[in-house]
């Protein structure tokens, strides 16, 4: 349930780093797995996940006390699966990283205090860094993203400017067709990006990743940054601008945020957005693609089909995941498929 830190020893028993996920049905790249039946392994895997800890066992499942999980890192974004057969509870406070549960089968119960969260399969919960929860278990099988607090702190800024730092004020999406949005970003991280080694080794495309799942968490659950505070940018200058351009142009390499972008200019992220409309009718994000787009233009002009180079390869090397939309924007900016241009 944590951002994954498999606290296993020798006595456990690994599975092989290889299998198959199988929800996506082919083989990811590196995910770390592991299975135990130790309680007090069981035990230690909870505590690494929670200050102040307490924990219970309730019940004991049909397969006795099993532990399997599967984990990996997108940077410092934490994505693990967990099955756990028997019943538990678990009373602390959440460590570094806010949390989303998707549970798949078996009951979880979340309290933080004012509401009690009764979390069936199918549907999301979230946990703070910032309150004492509660958790009750029993048979449960979830996935989890651990969103560290300085992405979401950083992914906050970038929609609001400075200010006062993020606190979740519930646990529950805001709606549900918002908690499908956070099932169908994760779905496409886990089914398109990290099923696809090449896509999953990128780390323009991961980058992004992270991003977007501090993005969609930041949309899905009610917070103080839910409502961005609008300010007055103040008046901001063409050099804001050519500033702006310039840092993504050096930085083609990797993802840039807002708030990085508009530090680098001197500027808020909201006074860079305006500047960006007033003087070149876009937007940060959309001029980076274009910066983007041009460069795996280049890549299509020098590519030789003949020596493996395929639009597929050149468009990830810069970012771009979805291939379709790729050529469909590549048709819009140059007048030609992409693939005309790579076999020119």
């Amino acid at each position: 349930m944590a951002g994954y830190r498999p606290p296993l020893t020798r006595r456990s028993t690994a599975r092989p780093a290889g299998d198959a996920d199988p929800e996506v049905g082919v083989k990811p790249p590196p995910w770390q797995r592991f299975t135990t039946t130790d309680v007090d392994e069981v035990l230690a895997f909870f505590r690494a996940s929670f200050a102040d800890v307490s924990i219970m066992h309730s019940a004991v499942g049909a397969e006795g006390v099993q532990l399997r999980g599967m984990g990996t890192m997108l940077v410092d974004v934490a994505l693990n699966g967990l099955h756990y057969s028997a019943g538990v509870e678990v009373s602390g406070i959440a460590r570094e990283f806010v949390r989303v549960i998707q549970v798949r089968a078996g009951r979880l119960v979340v309290t933080d205090g004012r509401d009690t969260y009764r979390v069936t399969p199918g549907h999301v919960v979230l946990l703070p860094t910032d309150v004492t929860l509660k958790l009750e278990c029993d048979a449960l099988e979830s996935f989890t993203v651990g969103l560290p607090t300085t992405l979401i702190e950083q992914v906050a800024r970038g929609r609001e400017g400075p200010g006062a730092g993020v606190r979740f004020e519930s646990l529950r999406p805001m709606s549900r067709g918002l908690e499908r949005h956070w099932l169908g970003t994760l779905a496409y991280v886990r089914q398109v990006v990290l099923a696809d080694d090449d896509l999953a080794g990128n780390p323009l495309i991961v980058r992004q990743v992270r991003h977007m799942l501090a993005t969609a968490a930041l949309a899905v659950f009610p917070s103080n940054s839910s409502v961005p505070r609008q300010r007055d940018p103040g008046t901001v200058s063409p050099a804001v601008v050519r500033r702006a351009m310039d840092y993504v142009q050096a930085h083609t390499d990797r993802y840039v945020s807002l708030a990085e972008l508009a530090e680098a200019a001197g500027v808020s992220a909201r006074g860079l957005q305006y500047a960006f409309r007033r003087y070149h009718d876009t937007t940060p994000a959309r001029y980076a693609r274009r910066v983007r787009l041009d460069r795996a233009h280049r890549d299509l002009l020098d590519g030789d089909p003949a020596a493996g180079d395929t639009v597929a390869a050149i468009a990830a090397r810069w970012g771009f995941v979805d291939a379709k939309r790729f050529a469909t924007d590549y048709r819009a900016a140059y007048g030609q498929p992409p693939s005309h241009t790579l076999r020119s």
